[in-house]
């Protein structure tokens, strides 16, 4: 009965923005921002409720190459404003060389190149940006997707996950 009762009361104040005090059918009630698993293609156990592994590694590479080749408007992953994102960090995301520096049996310090690519496979959530709309006629909900970030996993040296790291915001189209 409290959840009924949230809603109803955050449905009236939303609506109070109206001339007529009313949410119609339709009215963008405002955005609001979600987070989905999409699943971890190292994960011992593959669950059920993750995308198909197929659907979620079409659906990645198909997305990433509208970014790469800058079909889609991308944005720096900081909160606030939306960003645009500069050519070259985007580029860095996709593709870019660091330096490790090993000790050689003499206590030298060898500097080491590594070329990292993105690896798709370590995208496992996404988040949402969508807008929230209300049916009066049907008492529904509908939410349009306006922005998508990818969200991959970030590792500590020992391998163990340390947490999620939002690459960047992708505007749909």
């Amino acid at each position: 009965m409290f959840k009924v009762l949230t809603i109803f009361g955050f449905l009236i104040l939303m609506g109070c923005g109206n001339s007529t005090g009313e949410v119609s059918v339709g009215d963008k009630l405002g955005v609001v921002e979600s987070k989905t698993n999409i699943g971890d293609p190292s994960a011992e156990m593959y669950e059920d409720s993750w995308l198909p592994m197929d659907v979620r590694k079409d659906m990645l590479e198909d997305l990433l190459s509208k970014v790469k080749s800058r079909e889609l408007k991308v944005f720096d992953f900081l909160p606030g404003e939306l960003i645009p994102m500069q050519d070259s960090v985007l580029d860095d995301i996709f593709y870019h060389i660091d330096t490790e520096y090993v000790e050689d049996e003499f206590g030298y310090l060898e500097p080491i190149e590594i070329e990292e690519t993105l690896d798709a496979s370590g995208i496992v959530y996404l988040k949402f940006k969508e807008e929230l709309y209300y049916d009066k006629s049907t008492g529904g909900f509908d939410k349009r997707v306006k922005y998508v970030c990818p969200m991959e996993q970030v590792y500590d040296e020992d391998g163990t996950i340390r947490g999620y790291r939002g690459l960047f915001w992708i505007k749909l189209n």
